[in-house]
């Protein structure tokens, strides 16, 4: 009875596959009301099209369609008209989107072709919404944390470039194959998304802190700055001892003269002063009554010349001389100019402020 009946020459303006499901029969209802009407309902698998805009990526919503089109009747013989309701499905769970019942609209997308004229149509349209959590965790979050890892470079020592320039390329490269990655996985449009705008930002600050690196490198190979530097150094050490020296010779004058304490004789004084200059020769001086200091000397005390307070004597000048010539001079400390260790200053507090500028204005316009 069914392939006896009119049927209207409905199809999908915008599918691109389509069955019909005939397991274990074909799956057609057809129901006749006594007033005459008729009811047809098969169960079918479509494959749509949904045009997307991903300016919004991935905080996007699309508006996908369904139309439904007659091919050989126009408006003059057949017209579609929704009923009320005509949609309904149970919760849907997508991996990516959201849908809900109460987003879903209808419309009437009635079209005219030239030389045959207007041909019914209607529509419904669903709406989908973007999760964002997947996108938060695995793309956000990590070049959010290599933005974060470029800035420590800052509080490493300029003269460090061992430490500094790994860590900048390494940040460079990792926000370039996380971008690269994501570029592989979604459509290739012509046109920048949300996200892009996102990671061009963050490649764009990993590669500044790499280019302030380079500018203190430059300072710091200055021969100009290194010079200025050097006098600068020059002039606080000498009055740094001129000030030591005056602190000195005041708090000499004040203990022989009685004025810082109590009033202590010059000859009591060279009295103790010769009594200390006892030199320390076999660990049996060690042990005497005059030095009482042995007792707190560790076991691997190495005998040599000490006086009464354990202080090192000088015996001769031959020793002294060979003393001297046994030590290495330590290696001369690193000039590092003013402006190196200013412009690192500037940046700890210029790149985080201007990342959570430009964070609040990304936020504000793409949630």
């Amino acid at each position: 009875m069914f392939q006896c009946l009119w049927k209207p020459d409905l199809f999908f303006a915008n599918e691109k596959n389509a069955n019909f499901h005939d397991v274990t029969q074909d799956n057609i209802l057809l129901f006749i009301f006594r007033n005459g009407d008729v009811l047809i309902s098969m169960r079918l698998s479509v494959t749509l099209s949904c045009p997307l805009d991903l300016t919004l990526f991935p905080m996007d919503t699309q508006l996908c369609k369904m139309q439904l089109e007659s091919f050989g009747y126009t408006t003059s013989d057949l017209v579609f008209m929704w009923q009320s309701d005509p949609v309904q499905m149970d919760e849907i769970a997508l991996p990516q989107f959201d849908i809900k019942q109460e987003d879903i609209k209808y419309g009437n997308c009635t079209k005219y072709y030239q030389g045959t004229g207007y041909y019914t149509c209607v529509e419904v349209i669903f709406t989908l919404r973007r999760q964002v959590g997947f996108y938060m965790m695995g793309v956000y979050a990590p070049t959010l944390l290599i933005v974060v890892l470029s800035w420590l470079s800052f509080w490493i020592n300029p003269d460090a470039s061992a430490a500094r320039v790994p860590l900048g390329i390494l940040s460079v490269l990792s926000l370039s194959s996380e971008s690269m990655l994501l570029a592989s996985e979604l459509p290739k449009v012509s046109y920048v998304k949300a996200i892009d705008i996102w990671l061009i930002a963050c490649l764009l600050f990993g590669f500044s802190s790499l280019v302030e690196y380079a500018v203190v490198q430059v300072i710091l190979n200055s021969p100009k700055l290194i010079e200025e530097e050097k006098a600068k150094m020059a002039t606080k050490e000498k009055a740094l001892k001129e000030k030591e020296g005056r602190k000195t010779t005041n708090k000499t004058n004040n203990t022989v003269n009685g004025t810082g304490g109590t009033p202590v004789h010059v000859g009591a004084l060279q009295v103790i002063e010769n009594r200390c200059k006892k030199v320390c020769t076999s660990k049996s001086d060690l042990r005497s009554n005059d030095f009482s200091i042995v007792g707190s000397l560790p076991r691997d005390f190495e005998l040599s010349n000490f006086d009464c307070y354990g202080k090192p004597v000088e015996v001769s000048g031959a020793m002294k001389s060979q003393s001297k010539a046994s030590k290495k001079p330590p290696p001369p400390k690193p000039v590092i100019p003013a402006a190196a260790k200013r412009i690192d200053l500037y940046a700890r507090a210029l790149f985080p402020f201007s990342f959570l500028f430009f964070n609040v204005v990304y936020w504000s316009v793409y949630l």
